[in-house]
């Protein structure tokens, strides 16, 4: 099944060496960290994932604060979502500032980042797979998630953000072909 197929993926990442001495781990199992990556990963997918062999030249996207892992994310999305966003409110006068901020709330309610991940969406990064090259990655649609991860929906301006949008998960990638590819003001 593609789960165990993700499963013995991570497995493989996390015992490699620089992965087994790495401070984040505090002194968690092989198994305890693949048990909660693969729990991480299915709370956040809307159904089962497909197993997707991409070739290149393709480009997906990541949006980020300055808190998040720009080069080491896992999670991406087709580029075609934003560019869908830019011409959509490319017909609307807006100030920057403010198409910025319509699209940064766009992409958190359709990715459905929850504030929890501190992700603040300040800017994009670009994953471009080179012509000839080939990636592997596993598609399905983001699940609804709370804005608040430990507020009952509701209590303080919680609510569920819809989600529905299609992401690719990445387990390995060449970080070299991660770059900035705009901010978000």
């Amino acid at each position: 099944s593609v789960w165990s197929e993700i499963e013995t993926t991570l497995r493989q990442v996390h015992d490699l060496k620089h992965n087994l001495v790495d401070p984040r781990r505090r002194d968690a199992t092989t198994d305890e960290v693949v048990a909660r990556k693969l729990a991480e990963i299915k709370s956040g997918l809307a159904g089962d994932p497909r197993r997707e062999d991409f070739a290149g030249p393709k480009l997906f996207l990541r949006v980020v604060g300055a808190s998040n892992a720009a080069y080491g994310g896992e999670w991406w999305f087709h580029a075609d979502l934003l560019d869908r966003l830019d011409r959509a409110y490319a017909r609307l006068y807006f100030e920057r500032r403010e198409k910025d901020e319509a699209i940064r709330n766009m992409l958190r309610e359709g990715l459905a980042i929850s504030h929890d991940f501190r992700n603040a969406i300040s800017e994009v990064w670009a994953l471009e797979l080179p012509a000839g090259s080939r990636l592997v990655g596993y598609t399905a649609i983001g699940a609804p998630q709370r804005l608040f991860g430990n507020l009952l929906l509701n209590a303080h301006g919680n609510r569920r953000l819809v989600g529905g949008v299609q992401q690719v998960y990445f387990p390995v990638k060449n970080p070299f072909w991660v770059t900035q590819h705009r901010k978000l003001f």
